[in-house]
């Protein structure tokens, strides 16, 4: 008997299926009891295999097939090695007519078809088959239901692949290639935060942190978090190469965080000091933080260098526009689109026009906005900023049919986030416009399971102040899928504006309490109190605190703004509403005006804070009755 003799010659053999594999572990297939012919070179060939002198092992396999052609043992065990080293297509010839494959033989064949089908597509069905039929006769191997969770990724059947990750997770929680694996088939299907959260349970170590890193990092970007993405980026890779430490620039610089990204893009220039690229970045963010002398006098150098550097000619146009200068910036965007036909570059043409698109509205010029925007002709390449963008458009002009039109004629070319922000903005503009087909298309973000789209149709809701609905939606989600923090910030918000404080106070302090450098909470709960007086002392202390995470952040400076006013101290809000404006506030939002509007005019500068006040209001502010309050009794105290 084999084994017998094996046992008697003092051989330890411990033969993995595919070492590396996922579950190398768990496999080990047994061996026949009996073996005619070719036994001799059959021991040397595994004694060779286990020492792992490969070459050696072959050649002696190929001695026991010659001497035993029709023993069905020595095939299967020379076949499985050959898996072993990745020659499947020669394991897969060797087993080509045998009849009557046990159970160890079917699995043989089956992974030897697996890894051929992985260059070999028109070979998935035939594998799927062989995998199915060696599960049937070895159920649960973990190889081969994995093998099979591959196969079905491939061929598009997504949902029974996730199914078999993640019931083979079941036991192997901490196997990093298996992770990344259930990872990716969760990105596939869209159930993106699932995903992120399973790529961070990979990027500590092992042969799968690099790409789980960065999986994570796109992921991210994906959920519209690229500030989170660019400080995972600079807690992870260190002193990396310049070329992933200015991404990680750019991905704080999108995520708001300007002095962080600041930070890192002169760190890029210590290494770099010629690279056009930060110097580029740098002036952008300068001009940004509202130092546009400084960030003009340097573009002005590096465009007498570089005439036709397209991102060059961007950073002007913009450093110029919110300097107040908004005809010489225009002067910069039409000669930075000149360039882009010129170029034929229509990633660089997306990339002006989205520009141009935000200064006009800026300058509070919708039309010319969308103008910029109806320029793109290859909308596969936009993003949902451009998506965004337009919509504004659309709302500040009142203009619902129009966005109904407009939000359908861009959806086939979209695809991703883009997409379904572009859906859930034609739901927004029919609810608007009296349309119920509004619903029905929220409907299906709303009940579905992937978090980033249940979010997307809240602020749909939260836009048209359905508040009622907001606070009834996230809390049937909340009882889908969990303490979500941000299902339980939307639900404190509609509470808030359904005037029920006691309970959105609750929520917010809860949400403060558990995570202390939430800035958007602490915010939302200073202001929330400010603006009804309550609290004033513990509101400053808030919203001082999210300033201090978020320096740039219009909203929260118009927060700070508020609660100086709400204690009487007018000079600090006076100075604190001007630099929120200063820094162009929120798209559209009136609100920093009134605020600053109504500052003024109880510090007795009435002109100009009648002014802010119809500025506001022509804009869209929170409370506009109480705006035109004001206004009233202003015009009643004229002489």
């Amino acid at each position: 008997m084999l084994n017998s003799l094996i046992r008697a010659c003092g051989i330890v053999l411990a033969v993995a299926l595919i070492p590396g594999g996922v579950f190398a572990d768990d496999l080990g297939p047994e061996q026949s009891e009996t073996l005619p012919g070719g036994l001799e070179p059959y021991l040397e060939a595994r004694l060779l295999e286990a020492q792992g002198r490969f070459r050696e092992a072959m050649e002696a396999y190929e001695q026991a097939v010659r001497e035993a052609p029709d023993v069905t043992e020595v095939r299967l065990a020379y076949a499985s090695f050959l898996v072993d080293v990745g020659m499947a297509d020669r394991a897969a010839g060797l087993l080509e007519g045998v009849e009557d494959l046990d159970a160890e033989g079917l699995k043989v064949r089956a992974l030897a078809l697996a890894q051929l089908a992985s260059r070999k597509p028109e070979l998935a069905d035939e594998t799927e088959a062989a995998l199915r039929a060696a599960l049937a006769a070895q159920d649960a191997d973990p190889n081969l239901l994995f093998a099979l969770a591959q196969i079905l990724q491939n061929t598009g059947e997504l949902e029974e692949a996730e199914t078999i990750a993640a019931g083979l997770r079941q036991g192997r929680s901490s196997n990093p290639r298996l992770i990344a694996f259930h990872a990716g088939l969760l990105r596939d299907l869209g159930r993106t935060e699932e995903a992120t959260e399973l790529y961070a349970q990979c990027v500590d170590g092992g042969p799968a942190a690099a790409m789980c890193r960065d999986a994570l990092v796109e992921m991210l970007v994906e959920l519209d978090r690229p500030g989170e993405a660019g400080e995972f980026m600079l807690g992870w890779l260190g002193d990396m190469d310049l070329d992933s430490l200015m991404r990680a620039a750019v991905l704080l610089w999108e995520g708001g965080r300007l002095e962080e990204s600041l930070e890192t893009v002169q760190r890029v220039l210590v290494k770099a000091p010629d690279s056009v690229r930060a110097q580029t970045l740098e002036a952008h963010l300068l001009s940004t933080l509202g130092l546009h002398d400084e960030a003009v006098a340097r573009l002005q150098k590096l465009l007498r260098k570089n005439p036709n550097d397209i991102d060059l000619i961007l950073a002007m146009a913009w450093s110029q526009s919110r300097s107040g200068d908004h005809e010489k910036g225009r002067k910069y965007l039409d000669r930075a689109w000149e360039r882009t036909e010129a170029e034929a570059d229509s990633i660089q043409a997306v990339r002006c026009a989205v520009t141009a698109s935000r200064l006009e509205l800026i300058a509070g010029n919708p039309r010319v906005s969308r103008e910029w925007l109806e320029r793109v002709h290859d909308l596969s390449l936009v993003g949902a900023d451009y998506v965004r963008l337009l919509a504004e458009t659309y709302r500040q002009q009142e203009e619902w049919q129009d966005g109904i039109t407009g939000m359908v004629r861009i959806q086939p070319a979209l695809k991703g986030r883009a997409q379904t922000e572009a859906e859930a903005l034609e739901a927004e503009f029919r609810l608007r416009s009296g349309d119920s087909r509004g619903w029905r298309r929220l409907r299906p973000l709303l009940d579905g399971d992937q978090i980033p789209n249940v979010l997307i149709a809240l602020q749909v809701l939260q836009t048209v102040e359905l508040w009622e609905e907001v606070e009834r939606e996230t809390e049937t989600a909340i009882g889908r899928f969990g303490e979500n923090r941000d299902l339980r910030f939307i639900r404190a918000a509609a509470l808030e504006r359904l005037d029920r404080v006691e309970a959105a106070s609750e929520l917010f302090q809860g949400l403060v309490e558990e995570e202390p450098n939430d800035a958007n909470a602490a915010n939302y709960l200073g202001y929330m109190w400010a603006d009804r007086e309550m609290h004033l002392d513990r509101a400053l202390e808030l919203i001082a605190h999210a300033v201090a995470l978020d320096p740039e952040n219009s909203a929260y400076l118009d927060s700070l703004g508020w609660v100086h006013y709400r204690r009487g101290d007018l000079d600090q809000a006076e100075h604190w509403l001007r630099r929120a404006i200063d820094l162009g506030g929120n798209l559209g939002d009136g609100t920093l005006y009134c605020h600053l509007g109504e500052v003024l005019m109880v510090n007795g500068d009435r002109e100009e804070g009648r002014r802010y006040l119809l500025i506001g209001l022509d804009m869209g502010c929170e409370d506009p009755d109480h705006v035109r309050s004001l206004l009233e009794r202003e015009d009643d105290a004229a002489p």
